[in-house]
Parts: C-alpha cells; sequence; structure tokens
C-alpha cells in the first residue's frame, strides 16, 4: 500500500536476568547480526551491521543500495546470504547478496524479478526453497522457486487466493503454515504450507480482525499470531491449531495499543509483544501470557519512536528493538530491560533512507 505521507542482596529475578544476559551475550559473539530497511520514498535499501555489544547500527559499504520503485517489503534467506525486497511501483523482487568480506550487498545476476501486479510483502519459507509475494490488486499469493546456490527466484506458475488487497504474509518458525492479513477484508486467512512444492491450502474460513490489518507477528514456539489493525487502535491475537493451522482468537483479544498500529513483533523468549504506533509516534509494550495468548501492557509502555512509525522488529540475540521512522527517515534503536519496557540506545536513532517500510533481521554464524 502506497502512503500518502512521506546492591548487598541480590534477588532470584536479578540472577535469573543476568544469567540471560550473558547467554545472549555469548550468542551474539557467535554470529553477525544484520538489519536491512526497505525505502520506500527513497526507491533504496538501507544495510546495517548490529554493533553487539551497543545496539548500534552501522551502515555497510555502499549503503543504501538501489532497488526498484517503492520498495516496501524485505525478507532474509534463513543463511543470511540473500536478501529480498518487494518493489510494490516496479512490480518486481530485487534480490541482494552479501559480500564474501560480509561488509557489502551485491546484486545477483538476473535481479529484478517480475512479481505481478503490486507486490506488497515478500515472505520465505524456513527450508529456503520458496518465496512467497502478496500481490494485493488481484487478491493472491504467488509462489516462487529459489535457486540455493544464486538465490535467483522463478515463478512455478501456483498462486493461492486471498481476501481483498492481501498486504502481508507470515511464516510460522517451523514453516508449516502462512499467514496472510486482508487490508480491506478486515481479515487474517491462514494456510498449510508444503515444503517440498511449495502449495499453499486454506486453513478453513478467513477470521475477521478489527479494521484494516497489516503486519502479523508470530510466537517462535508457533502458537499464536498478532495482527496490528492500522484502522483502529487494536492488536488482535488468535491461537494457532498446531494440526491444522486454523486461527481461533485468544481471550481477550483485540488488545487495546496505540493509534493506529501498523506493525507488531513478538520477542525471542515469547514474553513481550512489541506493537508500533503510526499516529502516536509511538511503540506499545505488552506483557504475553504463554498460557493463554492474553497481553496485559508493560507498565511505562508506550515508549516515543519519532515520526510515523511503521515496522518494529526484535534483534535475534533478544537484546534490542528496533523501530523504521518512516515519516522521519531513521531508525529508533532500544535495549530491552528485563520487564519488556524500552530504553533508547546511544546514537538512536540512526539515518535511513527516506520512508523506511520494512525492517527485516538476520544472522550469519562466525
Amino acid at each position: 500500500m502506497l502512503n500518502p505521507f512521506s546492591r548487598s542482596a541480590i534477588s532470584v529475578s536479578g540472577l535469573l536476568s543476568t544469567t540471560l544476559w550473558c547467554t545472549s551475550a555469548l550468542a551474539a559473539s557467535q554470529v553477525d547480526e544484520y538489519i536491512y530497511s526497505a525505502n520506500q520514498a527513497a526507491h533504496n535499501l538501507s544495510a546495517y551491521r548490529i554493533d553487539a555489544q551497543s545496539g548500534a547500527l552501522i551502515p555497510l559499504r555502499g549503503a543504501p543500495y538501489a532497488t526498484g520503485k517503492f520498495p516496501v517489503s524485505v525478507v532474509v534467506s534463513p543463511d543470511g546470504q540473500f536478501i529480498y525486497v518487494a518493489n510494490q511501483g516496479s512490480d518486481t523482487v530485487s534480490v541482494f547478496h552479501l559480500s564474501k568480506s560480509r561488509d557489502a550487498l551485491e546484486q545477483i545476476p538476473g535481479s529484478p524479478f517480475a512479481a505481478g501486479h503490486y507486490p506488497d510483502a515478500v515472505a520465505m519459507t524456513p527450508n529456503g526453497k520458496f518465496v512467497f509475494v502478496a500481490n494485493e490488486d488481484a487478491n493472491l499469493i504467488k509462489v516462487f522457486q529459489v535457486d540455493s546456490a544464486t538465490g535467483a527466484i522463478k515463478d512455478t506458475g501456483k498462486t493461492a487466493q486471498t481476501g481483498e488487497h492481501p498486504i502481508s504474509i507470515s511464516l510460522t518458525h517451523d514453516g508449516h503454515f502462512a499467514m496472510v492479513s486482508n487490508f480491506n477484508g478486515d481479515s487474517v486467512m491462514s494456510y498449510r504450507v508444503d515444503s517440498g512444492s511449495g502449495d499453499l491450502t486454506p486453513a478453513g474460513d478467513a477470521v475477521a480482525t478489527d479494521e484494516h490489518p497489516i503486519y502479523i507477528g508470530i510466537t517462535p514456539d508457533n502458537h499464536y499470531a498478532y495482527v496490528a489493525n492500522y484502522g483502529g487502535t487494536t492488536v488482535s491475537g488468535f491461537s494457532i491449531d498446531q494440526s491444522t493451522g486454523r486461527l481461533t482468537p485468544v481471550p481477550g483479544s483485540p488488545f487495546v495499543c496505540g493509534a493506529k498500529p501498523y506493525s507488531v513483533t513478538v520477542d525471542k523468549n515469547e514474553k513481550f509483544v512489541y506493537a508500533a504506533n503510526w499516529i502516536g509516534h509511538d511503540v506499545t509494550a505488552f506483557s504475553l501470557n504463554p498460557a493463554t495468548g492474553e497481553l496485559t501492557e508493560v507498565k511505562g509502555s508506550p515508549f516515543k519512536t519519532d515520526w510515523f512509525p511503521y515496522a518494529v522488529v526484535v534483534d535475534d540475540t533478544n537484546r534490542y528493538t528496533y523501530v523504521a521512522n518512516n515519516g522521519a527517515a531513521d531508525i529508533s534503536a532500544y535495549q530491552i530491560r528485563p520487564d519488556g519496557t524500552l530504553q533508547q540506545i546511544k546514537g538512536s536513532p540512526f539515518a535511513s533512507g527516506d520512508g523506511p517500510y520494512s525492517l527485516a533481521v538476520a544472522h550469519v554464524s562466525k
């Protein structure tokens, strides 16, 4: 969708928090982490390495990189080597490769690839074999096969019908199911994913959300999905049937957040959910009840961002949260405290291209 605007005693909990932090720090030392921003108004892709110690964003050499017109979605292959960008204004997907030196991106031969009219979202199966592209005007999902050696994509000719104006697609972390939000249909649909063929099969009827759902966040254990409802002030929560993929509203859903939430994400420990509120210029933080899927707003929430935040993501070490501020051309970065509150880190916000719209985090083993 094109946007018209551009002490002396140590508590048990404290000891546990310190242990978790040290574990995350150790994990961070084993990988290089990157973050990518599809900049809608600048027609390019910003690329950064995440400083493991501070969470600061360090631009890659040569960034930002030219894409097609109006890039609105970005996803990274499971191994972190290939980056896919849906260019809504060019009807294409640009594909980039992380350089051998890991300090730059290179567009692969053949890129960009035709992707159907108005590609609004791109997603990849966890096995890296297929890419799904949501075509908002055609009300369908197109299936592309991935060349694992080159990263190139090939249209399989397979499609799956959606509701009206599919604007985002997210896969469960095990790759069994895909969730699609229908912006004008005020609903979300679930599909079973055949990991061998890329086939998408509807898992029951569309389920109602509040008005104009956009981004979908799925818990790492694949049990819950949360949808940001841009047309109002809520996030819808659903439990995912692990056998069929069918969606059922969780108790208390929808949950009140800020004005016009655009994006929602779940932290890696499945303790917190964050929603970026476009009109509120802030992020709502919720604590997540793993037994029921219910959300409760964290004390001190919401947390200020820059102007018109769109995308929100959590890094793979679970220490930092990043928010793309579409109206300010920058990315806010926060440290996640043990209670789920956010503290803006030194140097934040970090400059991006104009109109940052979508973020993706990736890690590459050292």
